[in-house]
């Protein structure tokens, strides 16, 4: 008697059949005909796969419970059929993005790249440095056109390294923090001027674009810019960056950005001349930001899933099992 299928109705299906124990004329070894069920005890593949198949977005031990398996025997299963699929989604995709995420914040980090066209993880290293990016790199492939990543400069170089033909696309939202980041910084200033506004009222009022605000809010953001000349040159400066990352051609793009770059050089704000340096710097990478399509939004949003899948297994003993599970949690379920 085996378990072959589960039917809510029904319970666990079983099947009996008599199991044939044969003898090689050649060698003289027997050998079972499982009648290519894949029988392994007392269950056979089709049933294991159908289980496995249920606890993808839930957790083990939920599913264990539900079908009445053991929570050990069910991780066997669950970690041994999948690693398979995992190894096969590590295919060759045009467009990459490539971020970091924490298995213990402040002390271990791992590595994450996923396909931008599907939101699948491809592959995940542990650590943080440019010899993980470039392991990363190698193991999905030289084809790659576009990789998207933050602002780090040891992904720059491994991706240099690795895919110097690849076009190299920074994430627009940190574009953007660099301007957010040193408003913010200027905060206490407000707070003590302003006390009764919260801080992230402030925050808020001066990160998102004027023409979202009530005529309250900007009023508000008017008499904060004419207390402090550092957060006025500051937001102005922000809306000028927001201003060249709308350009839709590259000479527009190009135009735009050398005009931020001559106006705000050598500025007597600090932050805003540690920025404009950081743009020269990196000013091919940021060119090619203004005018592609790509962000790192998605990889944004799978670190939020990640996240989910750590917090719903209460933690991982072995840190491979977890990037199983987030490799075939994440993308399309058209996978299966």
């Amino acid at each position: 008697m085996v378990r072959h299928s589960y039917s809510f109705h029904a319970g666990v299906i079983w099947l009996s059949i008599d199991v044939l124990r044969l003898r090689c004329p050649d060698c003289e070894l027997t050998f079972t005909h499982d009648f290519e069920l894949g029988l392994q005890r007392k269950s056979t593949f089709f049933f294991r796969k159908s289980i496995v198949d249920r606890c993808h977005g839930r957790p083990l031990s939920q599913v264990a419970k539900e079908y009445d398996i053991a929570y050990t025997t069910l991780e066997r299963w669950y970690y041994l059929m999948t690693a398979e699929d995992v190894k096969a989604r590590i295919r060759s995709a045009k467009r990459i993005c490539i971020d970091e995420f924490a298995l213990r914040k402040g002390h271990y980090y791992a590595i994450a790249a996923l396909d931008a066209d599907t939101g699948q993880v491809l592959y995940i290293e542990t650590g943080r440095n440019k010899e993980t990016v470039e392991s990363v790199l190698n193991a999905i492939g030289q084809k790659a056109q576009t990789v998207i990543t933050d602002t780090a400069a040891f992904m720059a170089k491994a991706i240099q390294t690795v895919l110097p033909e690849a076009e190299h696309v920074l994430d627009r939202f940190h574009l953007i923090q660099f301007c957010t980041e040193a408003l913010r910084r200027r905060r206490k200033y407000l707070i003590e001027a302003k006390s009764h506004f919260k801080s992230r009222f402030i925050d808020r009022c001066l990160s998102i674009p004027p023409e979202d605000l009530t005529e309250e809010e900007q009023g508000f953001v008017r008499e904060w810019l004419e207390e402090d000349w550092h957060t006025k040159t500051l937001y102005y400066f922000l809306q000028h960056v927001r201003f060249v990352l709308k350009s839709n051609q590259f000479i527009q793009a190009k135009r735009r950005f050398d005009e931020l770059i001559q106006r705000f050089s050598f500025h007597s704000c600090g932050a805003v001349a540690r920025i404009i340096k950081t743009f020269t710097q990196r000013y091919e990478a940021f060119l090619d930001t203004i005018i592609s399509p790509y962000s790192n939004g998605i990889m944004e949003g799978t670190n939020n899933k990640i996240k989910l899948i750590k917090r719903r297994g209460y933690g991982y003993r072995n840190e491979q099992n977890l990037f199983h599970r987030i490799c075939l949690e994440t993308g399309s379920h058209d996978f299966w």
